[in-house]
């Protein structure tokens, strides 16, 4: 089981900051998921949850421990991003298998590609397709 250490967060301003300038997002009807190719060996994870999207603190630590999971249990198969989901809407345990399935088709991009690709083709992730 993959565990989830200080290692795979992204802790520093200048780290979201540099994800943000990278300009690559996907976007859902619960999150908006920005991300950067980092050349590390493992995916770093950052998450934003505002006020906005429920103001009751537990509601929003609902929300990060739904993603916190996900990734924990899916970045295994990843190429090693650094990936910022930001919370859209609110949800709760009855919505989490919409949730969770939107969660699958946002991160489509971020599995491992075969072994045969083309070692010459251009870095999935930067890719102009969405």
């Amino acid at each position: 089981m993959t565990k989830f250490t200080q290692a795979h967060r992204l802790h520093k301003a200048d780290e979201f900051s540099s994800v943000f300038v990278f300009r690559k997002v996907r976007m859902g009807k619960y999150f908006k998921l920005h991300y950067k190719p980092n050349g590390l060996e493992l995916s770093r994870l950052g998450f934003m949850v505002s006020k906005k999207v429920h103001k009751r603190a537990n509601q929003r630590n609902y929300i990060k421990r739904t993603i916190r999971e996900y990734f924990r249990t899916n970045q295994a198969n990843w190429l090693p991003i650094d990936l910022i989901v930001r919370a859209q809407r609110h949800f709760d345990q009855r919505a989490l298998d919409q949730v969770i399935a939107e969660l699958d088709q946002l991160c489509v991009k971020f599995k491992e590609l075969n072994a045969t690709q083309n070692p010459n083709s251009i870095h999935p992730l930067l890719s102009t397709s969405t």
